[in-house]
């Protein structure tokens, strides 16, 4: 069976040709490279997962060209600064462009899922990039080949990275990785409990894995790991670095493409057959994952709450905080539930016909007038703030902890969101989540009001006039006429025909 299943996947890869390159894969590629998936669940749908996610080919491990740090260059690298991406702690580092291939001082190769777990032998395992990833040597031997875990009894933390403690369902020495890695991590972990669970686990590792064929993870780290895989939803450095080992080993962590795959090995859905065309994914051309369609909702209109750009807020009203990075939007997700302060995420959204429509009101945020600024409270009724330099966002429950945030309106049609007169919030592109910080260390958000079907914010209603019903003529907000090219316009809101639009 597993024979078959691997001539299988050998040859869906070779049949998708372009799709497994660094550039993102299409949905209907996506679903001919799981077709195999289809009908499976539980037990059956692990076991024909195994030879899908194992890599045809994997570098050699250690530096130079051809092995694991001439392939960090390619997935774990900012093209513009050169900087290596360390999800281990604060400290950065940067790939020399004179000799790029070789491996950075300060830095180890870290087996974020310990090879000492199945004994250390330089497998497949040791060198699979998946789950290798450029670290702080420092870091790297503070979590040590502890379990990934919730911690307590925090003995060292890097704010925003690691933490190691007591784990709080093993019991022993754990690490917990930031909430901005959380997800990535959890996707990690499960690929590797997947591809390589034929492997025999010993010592540490069995406080994760067992040695069954099913489930393979145990219990409270599925629970755990599908926790964080909800919480910290799948980022663009998370999707770039997917593609990027695709090109390099042949295979793809299926659980990043297919968000909610793991609901069907171990979760809520273990009864419930998998359809990888009708499943969400993280496709290029497939939004429903980021625009808050449930697994259950696999297709129809089911987009009902509608938001537009606004140049002023109403108070009580709520709106989408959004920011534009090249062509794409990202709204500001709320904090998990559990989570009391943190970076939130943010969930690709699209803009059509001047609307971004959205199936749920997650990502929306009430504003509501404090004083010369306003209180901002997410979709479960929790209060934003910020606390002394950090550069995170707090949230409370509690209305007296809300931070008063006032609003300056940008030219550009975005706001800077300031609190405690400095900082303010912003979306960092490097790590693509928003924070609140000190000074200009991203984007600031446009914001984006709820309207009803095919509404306009009061603000863009009240400017109408015979003037800007004619075609093709664009005026300012003041109903100044100011041409009809809105490609040579300032960045900006204007108004053609009776509709606003946003110049960029």
């Amino acid at each position: 069976m597993n024979k078959r299943l691997l001539s299988r996947a050998a040859f869906l890869v070779l049949s998708i040709g372009i799709s497994l390159s660094a550039h993102a894969i299409n949905r209907q590629a996506l679903t001919t490279y799981a077709a195999s998936l289809k009908g499976l669940k539980g037990a059956s749908l692990k076991a024909a997962l195994m030879p899908l996610l194992k890599p045809q080919q994997v570098l050699e491990y250690g530096s130079g060209q051809g092995h694991t740090w001439s392939g960090f260059y390619k997935t774990d690298r900012n093209t513009e600064t050169n900087e290596c991406y360390n999800r281990y702690s604060s400290k950065k580092f940067y790939f020399d462009p004179s000799n790029p291939y070789k491996a950075i001082s300060g830095m180890n190769i870290e087996h974020s899922f310990p090879k000492s777990w199945w004994g250390g032998a330089k497998n497949n395992a040791y060198k699979d990039l998946y789950h290798l990833y450029p670290s702080d040597k420092d870091a790297n031997s503070s979590k040590s080949n502890y379990p990934m875990d919730e911690v307590k009894n925090v003995t060292s933390e890097d704010e925003g990275y690691d933490k190691v403690g007591t784990g709080v369902h093993t019991g022993g020495k754990a690490w917990e990785p930031g909430d901005r890695f959380k997800g990535d991590f959890a996707r990690t972990y499960m690929y590797m409990a997947v591809a390589y669970g034929d492997l025999t686990f010993s010592e540490t590792g069995q406080q994760t894995m067992n040695n069954e064929d099913y489930p393979g993870l145990k219990p409270w780290a599925s629970t755990l790991y599908i926790a964080w895989n909800k919480s910290d939803s799948v980022s663009t450095l998370e999707l770039d670095r997917n593609n990027a080992i695709a090109a390099i080993e042949g295979n793809r962590n299926l659980f990043i493409d297919y968000p909610n795959l793991a609901e069907y090995v171990w979760g809520d859905s273990v009864d419930v057959a998998f359809d990888p065309y009708t499943s969400i994914t993280t496709a290029s051309d497939d939004n429903r994952y980021h625009s808050g369609v449930s697994p259950d909702e696999p297709g129809g209109d089911t987009e009902k709450y509608y938001f537009v750009a606004a140049t002023t807020v109403t108070s009580g009203k709520q709106y989408l905080v959004v920011a534009k990075d090249g062509d794409t939007l990202y709204a500001m997700a709320p904090l998990g539930s559990s989570q009391k302060y943190g970076y939130p995420k943010a969930d690709k959204v699209k803009e059509v016909s001047d609307t971004i429509r959205t199936t749920a009101l997650t990502d929306a945020f009430t504003f509501t007038q404090n004083g010369s600024g306003y209180t901002i409270a997410d979709a479960t009724g929790r209060y934003l703030w910020h606390e002394g330099s950090f550069k995170t966002i707090s949230v409370s429950t509690d209305a007296s902890n809300a931070a008063t945030w006032t609003l300056t309106a940008n030219a550009d049609g975005t706001f800077k969101i300031l609190t405690d007169a400095v900082y303010y919030i912003q979306y960092s592109t490097k790590y693509t989540s928003y924070g609140c910080y000190n000074s200009e260390q991203g984007l600031m958000p446009m914001l984006y009001e709820r309207v009803e079907k095919g509404g306009t914010p009061d603000a863009i209603t009240a400017i109408t006039s015979s003037k800007n019903t004619a075609g093709g003529r664009i005026f300012n907000l003041q109903g100044q006429y100011v041409g009809t090219d809105a490609s040579v316009l300032p960045h900006g809101i204007y108004i053609l025909n009776g509709r606003k639009i946003v110049v960029r």
